[in-house]
């Protein structure tokens, strides 16, 4: 992992001292010579640590900090004051204000490496401390085999086998989406909503207005059921700092994910536990898991943390068999789900999950074997 750092000074020279000094170290480097500046970048790429002066002509160093500290985007941030001011009074006010660390100029250089490199280490402890949660990805091979239903019953069987624990479902699309109607509750926009213009704060608060509770504890973060592409799509940095916020409060993030591997899917899929795989049992869709597995791969997602689970979505009779699939993949099955479309129809008209319509269907029976399984690898 490569650490980012943003220096913020009005010093031109002062700023490509530090920052050679601290890329031939391997850090990587940005810059600001204004306050206004600084908290932008801060905002905008979420550095590992800042390094800021106090004297700047717009908004000087101590006010930088103190709305680096309001932001929940920017208040964990590592920062060390780098200034010429050098008075106890100072030094009092940059802690005040927010500061990790206060060091004045000059200084010998190694004095400033060895400071950046335990900031970073401490702040590196605290957010292992914090970020328990685990994040669960379910990723279909293709579209229609039934990843979505199939996620959110395992999401709230999650809920039912762990009440003293908090877990969320999330409905991760750009549209399209299907989780508010399958619970029969309607009405909120979800992940839609919370993905704004440049320069919107993403807050806890904002995600929780658009969550759903259902009945069973399960927290819910549906897509817009608007088609995609008259929706605001999802992006990276918008993934990114949504999961910060998931990951921190909440023990299990359960993720509905489309059939691609592009650099969103990534980010989740980097990050994830554990990634269950949904397929269906014929030859083409076989094909189709075999690239899947083999481009995961190439992403550095490994195989241990890989399950796959076959859905039926027609009777078995000419289906390709568990134990040719677990041959074909070298992997045992985690699970199959049965064909049962009276079943699932009557789930949808109702607004009732599967498994909350009959606990204890075969399916059911299933989803809790496969979350089972989950559970023993995390």
């Amino acid at each position: 992992m490569t650490w980012r750092i943003l220096i913020v000074d009005d010093d031109v020279d002062a700023l490509k001292l530090i920052g050679l000094m601290l890329e031939k170290k391997g850090y990587d480097i940005d810059a600001a010579t204004t306050g206004t500046q600084g908290l932008e970048k801060a905002l905008e790429q979420k550095p590992d640590l800042i390094i800021l002066d106090v004297m700047m002509p717009d908004m000087d160093g101590y006010r930088v900090a103190q709305q680096l500290r309001k932001s929940p985007e920017t208040e964990k941030i590592p920062i060390l004051f780098f200034t010429a001011k050098t008075s106890i009074n100072d030094k009092i006010s940059g802690f005040q204000a927010g500061g990790d660390d206060y060091l004045t100029k000059p200084i010998h250089p190694a004095e400033l490496i060895s400071r950046v490199e335990v900031l970073l280490q401490r702040s590196a402890r605290t957010m292992a401390e914090e970020e328990q949660g685990k994040l669960i990805a379910f990723l279909p091979v293709k579209g229609g085999v039934g990843n979505s239903t199939l996620a959110l019953n395992a999401a709230l069987e999650f809920a039912k086998l762990r009440p003293d624990q908090k877990t969320v479902f999330v409905e991760l699309k750009d549209g399209g989406g299907s989780a508010a109607m399958q619970v029969g509750m309607t009405g909120k926009q979800g992940v839609q909503s919370l993905i704004k213009q440049e320069g919107f704060t993403l807050t806890r608060e904002a995600v929780e207005a658009q969550m759903i509770k259902h009945s069973s504890g399960l927290f819910i973060l549906p897509s817009s059921a608007r088609p995609a592409g008259i929706v605001p799509a999802l992006t990276e940095d918008f993934v990114r700092r949504l999961l910060r916020i998931l990951l921190t409060d909440y023990d299990f993030v359960i993720m509905d994910l489309p059939p691609r591997l592009d650099a969103i899917g990534a980010e989740v899929l980097r990050a994830a536990d554990y990634v269950v795989i949904s397929l269906e049992p014929n030859k083409i869709v076989m094909n189709l898991t075999e690239e899947m597995l083999s481009a995961l791969e190439e992403m550095n997602v490994g195989r241990n943390k890989i399950g796959l689970v076959v859905v039926y979505r027609a009777p078995a009779a000419t289906a390709t068999s568990r134990k040719t699939i677990e041959e074909k993949f070298n992997q045992e099955i985690m699970g199959n789900i049965p064909p049962v479309p009276d079943l699932a129809m009557e789930s949808w008209d109702r607004g009732l999950p599967l498994v909350v319509m009959q606990t204890q269907s075969l399916v059911a029976q299933q989803v809790r074997m496969i979350v089972e399984s989950i559970l023993k690898n995390l």
